[in-house]
């Protein structure tokens, strides 16, 4: 069982991941700068795991994590528009994007405590799909991407001579989201959404 005071092993795990990529430190809720409440999952994941600005190299654009004080300026193009900062009407109130990979968001489901994606090339609005549970909590989602980085990092040559990625580089993505999900065939559908699209 989770200790809600303080910090779980879950916790400790996801900070001690991210900080191999950036920098992380104790954020407040005060820090949070969003016209909407700071949901309670959100509010603990930046006191127990802080990360500040962290870009995770992978195949493809890097994960970006972003400061608390940042992340509702990050909002925009998900729940309102860029140009006209009109609010886009199939957005969830209890939503909020705490990751990204290019246009790609992840996103806290404030209901569930999942993280959801959305991956498609054409941006939130053009997208095709509606989002989907991918992670069952903030800390597997920071746990999953650092564990894809970290493999990634151990190839100073990922591709072939014709840019392809290589299969033991994809390998040891797949091997690497397997150890923090615990399921094979899950790994395998994550490392795809993450631009591994030979995983198997």
């Amino acid at each position: 069982m989770s200790n809600i005071a303080g910090t779980t092993p879950e916790h400790a795990a996801a900070r001690q991941a991210l900080a191999v990529f950036g920098s992380v430190s104790r954020q407040e809720p005060i820090e949070w700068a969003g016209e909407s409440p700071l949901s309670p999952q959100l509010a603990r994941f930046y006191r127990e795991v802080g990360p500040e600005w962290i870009e995770i190299d992978t195949a493809g654009l890097p994960f970006l994590f972003f400061p608390l004080e940042r992340l509702w300026d990050e909002q925009a193009g998900y729940r309102w528009n860029r140009r006209t900062a009109a609010q886009l009407v199939d957005w969830n109130e209890e939503w909020t994007v705490v990751a990204k990979q290019g246009v790609d968001p992840f996103i806290l489901d404030a209901n569930t405590g999942r993280v959801l994606t959305a991956p498609g090339d054409d941006g939130w609005e053009d997208r095709l799909d509606d989002p989907e549970p991918t992670f069952d909590s903030l800390e597997q989602m920071a746990l999953a991407l650092a564990a894809t980085g970290s493999a990634w990092a151990r190839w100073d040559d990922p591709f072939t001579e014709d840019w392809t990625l290589r299969p033991e580089t994809t390998a040891a993505v797949v091997e690497a989201l397997e150890a923090v999900l615990g399921d094979h065939a899950r790994a395998v559908t994550v490392a795809r959404k993450f631009g591994y699209s030979q995983a198997r």
